[in-house]
């Protein structure tokens, strides 16, 4: 029994006891000071009414819903719900500890400092990974990009199909996925997978018109439908131009969120999503120009490989939240399983260094930001001078996060190959 809780595994224990820690101490905390969390105002109405078979509609993805629902089978109390809730969270926070430990055992990178850095960006985290379910696509996400890696290309399609039924932004991974077949020219993998990814988006949502729920696709009508939430990169400067004068908005409440509406923010809203499938078409063209590179010059190797699919990860999701009408605190946590995968590539230490700190001051700028424009409730309304600040300090910070990840790792790959490529006659070195 020695052996077995030595070295990677108890500090791997050590810090799954820190994570359960935190998660107890967190519902402590509610209690003592009698809060109602978003998790009481928002997903026990959803849980009670599906427990009673009077379900309405599907403000969620239908994976969501089960999410949601699950902690009603054990409670309908307010802290009885609550509390399995954060059970829920906290073994989908273990899985992804475990998972990110066999990543950087696979890549010959130090277990601890991978589960370290994904354990503690969690824990920064945890008001939003307790009190919101975006911990389990980010998850789910994360075991499809093991899959992928491990070249267990069914399971990793099937999984990210789940993530995306669970909440909608793991698609922009789907071509991502693809890209690397379709170079190949490996038809038998690229049908694989989107027969997987395709057939259980149907599995899932099918059964739904034969039980006779109301509005099947309305999660994706209410994602269209909305107007700009203040937390928006787009509402952000948006609001900095109201405070020169030179635009009028005004805060309401619609969607679950504080929105802005205006002149300005009622003519850009409607084109985000288009300007969104501009960046991520250029953010694949990229990807497949940089896997392309590393193939002509020959050069091509695992490492450098899961560099560049990191660095696009983060890219296309970052993209994704950045150019979107909603960016609410909690999305912060899709992109820490990849931050962390990131920090267990061949990028040089510098690099590492400077992402992470980008990632951990954009974290620490969206707690102040929801310290600074949390209404009572947790709600965040945006209606002063400071919390314009503070949103546009925490989308800035974002925003730059997200561009020197991908200049990074384009200039490590065209260092490290391209402008090292020999010139013809010389020999080939390993």
């Amino acid at each position: 029994m020695r052996m077995v809780w030595s070295g990677v595994r108890r500090y791997q224990l050590i810090l799954a006891m820190a994570i359960v820690a935190a998660s107890a101490l967190y519902l402590l905390v509610i209690h003592y000071f009698g809060i109602e969390t978003g998790v009481m105002k928002t997903y026990l109405p959803i849980a009670e009414e599906m427990m009673s078979g009077d379900f309405q509609g599907m403000e969620y993805p239908p994976v969501a819903m089960m999410f949601i629902a699950v902690p009603g089978l054990f409670s309908l109390t307010p802290l009885g719900y609550n509390i399995a809730f954060v059970a829920e969270t906290c073994v989908f926070m273990l899985i992804g500890l475990a998972a990110v430990c066999k990543l950087a055992k696979r890549y010959n990178q130090s277990q601890r400092s991978a589960m370290l850095i994904y354990t503690g960006l969690m824990l920064l985290m945890l008001i939003f990974v307790a009190d919101r379910f975006d911990i389990f696509p980010a998850i789910l996400t994360l075991l499809s990009f093991y899959c992928l890696v491990t070249k267990r290309y069914a399971f990793a399609f099937f999984l990210l199909a789940i993530a995306t039924m669970t909440e909608l932004y793991p698609a922009v991974l789907f071509p991502i996925y693809l890209i690397p077949f379709i170079l190949n020219r490996d038809i038998w993998n690229t049908w694989k997978g989107t027969s997987a990814f395709f057939i259980t988006v149907i599995v899932i949502i099918l059964p739904l018109f034969f039980i006779g729920t109301e509005d099947v696709l309305y999660f994706l009508s209410f994602q269209l439908d909305r107007p700009l939430q203040i937390e928006s990169m787009a509402a952000s400067f948006i609001h900095l131009a109201s405070f020169f004068g030179l635009t009028d908005v005004d805060v309401i409440f619609s969607h679950g969120t504080y929105n802005m509406i205006g002149p300005w923010p009622d003519a850009v809203a409607p084109y985000l999503p288009v300007l969104l499938a501009g960046v991520l078409f250029v953010i694949y063209l990229q990807y497949a120009r940089m896997l392309h590179s590393l193939r002509k010059y020959k050069r091509d190797n695992e490492n450098d490989r899961m560099l560049i699919l990191g660095g696009t990860v983060i890219f296309a999701l970052l993209a994704f939240i950045l150019t979107g009408k909603v960016f609410s605190s909690q999305y912060i946590i899709w992109i820490i399983p990849f931050i962390t995968f990131m920090m267990i590539t061949s990028l040089d230490h510098v690099s590492k260094y400077r992402i992470l700190a980008l990632s951990i001051t954009a974290a620490g700028l969206t707690l102040l930001n929801f310290a600074v424009n949390a209404a009572e409730g947790g709600e965040v309304i945006d209606t002063s001078d400071l919390g314009m600040v503070t949103t546009l300090a925490r989308n800035i910070a974002v925003l730059v996060l997200s561009g020197y990840t991908l200049w990074v790792c384009t200039k490590y790959i065209e260092k490290r190959h391209w402008r090292t490529q020999p010139s013809d006659g010389d020999e080939q070195k390993p």
